[in-house]
């Protein structure tokens, strides 16, 4: 019988250790519900954020504007990603229950350097961040996921304040046969079971009430 090589013996170095724990990642979660793993998000630094929950590798908290990977723990300005699964839904404002369920965008992408998933979420002036994907993906009769987007900030103020929104500053057709299939996999993956996304997670826009357009 083949035995497994082990990532780990005694007499592996301290710098190997830790570079061979990608290949041990599924150890003790054979028994794991899949469905219980869910995507790390990136998320929009606000005012009504917490900083100090958000700090990165290297012990730097982010900027009000800019995005936090939470799975990565790195402070990003602008990113690249394919969208694969979206759906649209409703929350509740926990500070204002008042306003009943409001309309939101959930969403599940994968980073364009290594296929990563994260989520995120759009709600209130950025609701229709993804609108342009969206009317991509038909007038070029293309599927979401075979579009690469770069998602970047734009603030917006009015009397309450400055707040900042996700907008899509360009849309790039992905053509690369190797790239498409590990797209395609995950897509279908995400279309088949839908991830969930916590609610909580998210820091709230502290501009106009939902259903503002951000342009």
């Amino acid at each position: 019988m083949k035995k497994t090589k082990k990532a780990i013996t005694k007499t592996t170095s301290e710098k190997d250790i830790v570079a061979s724990l990608e290949g041990d990642q599924n150890i003790g979660m054979s028994k794991v519900d899949p469905a219980d793993i869910r995507p790390p998000m990136i998320l929009l630094i606000q005012k009504s954020s917490s900083t100090e929950d958000f700090t990165d590798s290297g012990g730097n908290t982010p900027k009000l504007g800019q995005f936090f990977h939470n799975g990565k723990m790195k402070i990003l300005d602008s990113f690249e990603c394919h969208i694969l699964y979206a759906e649209k839904g409703t929350w509740v404002n926990k500070r204002k229950p008042e306003l009943g369920k409001l309309p939101q965008y959930r969403a599940i992408g994968a980073m364009a350097d290594d296929n990563s998933l994260f989520a995120m979420v759009f709600r209130s002036s950025s609701l229709y961040t993804l609108s342009g994907l969206f009317t991509a993906t038909k007038s070029m009769k293309r599927p979401m996921y075979s579009l690469k987007l770069t998602i970047e900030n734009k603030m917006l103020e009015n009397k309450d304040g400055k707040w900042w929104i996700p907008v899509v500053r360009k849309i790039e057709k992905e053509n690369r046969a190797s790239k498409l299939m590990e797209l395609y996999e995950l897509a279908h993956g995400l279309e088949s079971k839908a991830q969930t996304i916590e609610e909580e997670d998210v820091p709230e826009e502290s501009g106009p009430s939902d259903g503002d357009n951000h342009e």
